[in-house]
Order: C-alpha cells, then structure tokens, then sequence
C-alpha cells in the first residue's frame, strides 16, 4: 500500500475516532449509522475486493489477503490499521446496542493485532491493541483461530 493512501486512512481513522467519541456523547442514532458506513468505506479502501466478499473469508484469509502483494512491514501496517478500524467499528456496535457485532468486531480485530504481534513482536501498537481488544472480550467466547494465535504469542 502506498504511504499516501495508509496516511489518508489512518488519518481518517483518527477522525472516525473523533467522530466515535462525538456520537457517543450525544448518541443520535443516524450519527452511529452514518459512522459505521465510514467504517464499511475504510474497509473498502484497505481491501482490494468489495467488504462483501471480504467479509465472507475466514480470519486467516482476510489477513492474507491484506499482506497480498506487499512488503512485510507494510502487511503489518495493513493488518495493524484493520485492528484499529475493528476496535472503532466494535466501540459503535456497543453503543448501537449490537454487542455480538461488537464482540465480532473485537474479535477479528484482536486476530488482526495479533498477526502483527507474532511477526513482529516489537510492535508496541499492536501489542496494545490486542491486549485492548482481549480485555473487553469473554475468554469463553474466543474463536478457535484467535486461540491459537493467543497460544503461539505465549509460546514465543
């Protein structure tokens, strides 16, 4: 991915952040829809294919197919960048009063941040998100892939 195109989303992740915090004060309903379809346009401008396609792989593939025809670290920017949307995208979920959108949201957020932290473990972003994401989440609900991921981060 071009610097450009990841500093414009991760700026305008930054506003989703402002805007997130905006609605969630006041809580006007079409406010949190207008903010979750920024979220669903984000998506787009991460992912090569259209956010319904994307939606429908399982976690490992929507990771590989963000780390698809780039660099390393810019494959974990990608990834890093999709955690942060995800933990935005999961706060409006919750407030919506949609908390097993939110915890999906967190959970393939929390699957994001972890990919990063195993390939680069001094990643202090990704480190933070994950344990962010992990905290808000029931350890009994967790997916089996974001387990074994949890489990190869213990390991190494």
């Amino acid at each position: 991915m071009s610097s450009q195109r990841q500093d414009y989303i991760l700026r305008q992740i930054d506003l989703l952040r402002q805007f997130v915090k905006r609605v969630l004060l006041k809580r006007p309903d079409p406010e949190l829809d207008e903010a979750l379809l920024l979220t669903l346009h984000l998506q787009e401008k991460l992912f090569p294919v259209p956010p319904a396609e994307f939606l429908q792989l399982e976690l490992a593939e929507q990771i590989a197919q963000l780390r698809r025809g780039e660099s390393r670290p810019e494959g974990n920017v990608k990834c890093r960048t999709y955690a942060l949307l995800l933990a935005e995208t999961a706060r409006l979920y919750e407030h919506k009063g949609q908390p097993d959108f939110a915890a999906g949201a967190r959970q393939m957020g929390l699957y994001a941040a972890l990919s990063v932290a195993l390939d680069d473990p001094a990643d202090p972003e990704a480190n933070l998100v994950a344990r962010e994401l992990l905290v808000q989440l029931d350890p009994l609900s967790l997916q089996p892939s974001v387990i074994a991921l949890l489990e190869q981060l213990k390991e190494s």
